[in-house]
């Protein structure tokens, strides 16, 4: 028996697994996702016939990028974003992305961007108390030439890697695994949060108006600092 997560079970960053949906055996769930699998017009458009008929392909084997689907704008933190480990289901409340071929570090920058204060502040514009697909799909990325999705993604990938469930992962993007400091853990974010907001094209007052969208409990005085002074010195 195994658990399911739901979105109580992860995150940002952080794999925790508490509060599982539930339990089930690994073999009844593989069937069950490969049948939704060939069944559905998502995967069709993106991969060839035979990788989908292949049950050893399915996503729930490898790291997966998921975020909470319930959610609120007046919540501390709007996306919350996260990889998840191998061979971990997921209900419908934690729905999670699929790449067609991108390598991790790509993957990982999407995940980088997810988390970034920039981007939840755009998604509060849009989020009433869920975060789905559609919403998703509308909100907008930073354009692709002006972004450094390498940097990104190799902070998000070391931030994610915590421990040896991710070690497979680590060792393809490139990245340490381990556990990180909290002092670590808030340099790499705040770099993120600077080099996204840089990608979107803010200015240092801007940067810091978009501060004004969350709570010091959620965002403290001393991490805006920290951003900032990391945004000055790209």
């Amino acid at each position: 028996m195994i658990p399911v997560w739901k979105g109580r079970s992860f995150d940002q960053y952080e794999p925790h697994g508490r509060e599982p949906a539930g339990f089930g055996v690994w073999d009844d769930i593989l069937d069950f996702v490969q049948a939704k699998r060939i069944n559905s017009s998502v995967f069709k458009n993106m991969f060839p016939a035979a990788q989908i008929a292949d049950s050893s392909t399915h996503p729930i084997h490898y790291c997966r990028i998921a975020f909470h689907h319930i959610t609120r704008s007046s919540d501390s933190r709007t996306v919350k974003a996260c990889l998840v480990p191998p061979r971990t289901p997921l209900t419908d409340k934690a729905p999670y992305i699929i790449f067609p071929d991108w390598n991790l570090i790509y993957q990982s920058s999407v995940l980088g961007v997810f988390n970034s204060i920039p981007f939840d502040w755009l998604a509060r514009r849009y989020v009433e108390t869920t975060l789905n697909h559609f919403i998703l799909n509308s909100l907008t990325f930073p354009s692709s030439g002006d972004t450094p999705w390498e940097q990104i993604g190799s902070l998000a990938a070391r931030l994610s890697c915590v421990d040896d469930r991710f070690a497979d992962f680590a060792a393809e993007a490139g990245v340490e695994c381990g556990p990180l400091t909290e002092a670590e853990r808030d340099d790499m974010r705040a770099e993120i949060d600077a080099l996204v907001a840089r990608a979107y094209g803010l200015t240092a007052d801007e940067l810091s108006f978009v501060f004004t969208d969350f709570t010091v409990k959620a965002v403290s005085a001393v991490y805006r600092e920290r951003v900032l002074d990391k945004y000055e010195s790209l």
